[in-house]
């Protein structure tokens, strides 16, 4: 049977007219991907008082049991070695993060809301990743399973590093140089976002 001739690509995208676009592809870091067969596990906690930095997006996470008696959710605090991670912190219907002008990625302070999504939820999240390391991974060879290691400092994956350990998430998609991602200001305490950014979607 001969192949139809269509004098047309039926497959072919193009950006806007006039708008500039470069590529209309990328993610938001911290941002979980629409999914019905998971949606009913993002779960919410306190971020701790004990957090000296505010909780943004992306951001690994451990949980601790609920004070009895006092709250229906635990707390929550970043993790600080790799077996510590029990999640990632999301933007996903938490409509309580605070911005401001000078600080306009939404962030939670300490005793303010944090939604996140625990390992084993199948969820699938945005999260920073070194750009150097996502040129390399995406190959179309690499297995989804590679081993890689959350930079537990700036919150985002880097080269595998046996003294940190192996992050427990699966590498889905990468995205690098369209995606935004957030920036910390030390200095001023501000969180600001990065439209060049590169980002992973893993799936815990």
């Amino acid at each position: 049977m001969a192949v139809p001739n269509l004098p047309f690509n039926p497959a072919v995208t193009t950006n806007a007219a006039g708008s500039f676009s470069a590529q209309s592809v990328g993610y938001i870091q911290g941002v979980a991907l629409d999914d019905p067969a998971v949606r009913n596990s993002l779960t919410g906690g306190i971020l701790a008082s004990t957090e000296t930095l505010p909780m943004w997006g992306g951001i690994a996470i451990k949980e601790f049991i609920p004070l009895s008696g006092n709250s229906l959710n635990g707390s929550v605090a970043r993790a600080t070695t790799n077996a510590e991670i029990k999640g990632f912190s999301v933007y996903n219907q938490n409509g309580a993060a605070l911005t401001t002008p000078q600080s306009q990625a939404p962030v939670s302070l300490g005793g303010g809301g944090v939604h996140f999504y625990r390992l084993g939820s199948k969820a699938r999240i945005a999260v920073a990743i070194d750009p150097t390391l996502a040129a390399t991974l995406v190959n179309g060879t690499t297995l989804i399973d590679a081993q890689v290691s959350w930079d537990l400092t700036n919150q985002k994956i880097i080269t595998y590093d046996g003294g940190v350990g192996a992050l427990a998430a699966k590498i889905v998609d990468i995205n690098i140089g369209n995606s935004k991602t957030v920036t910390y200001d030390a200095v001023n305490n501000l969180c600001n976002w990065v439209s060049t950014g590169s980002v992973a979607i893993i799936e815990i």
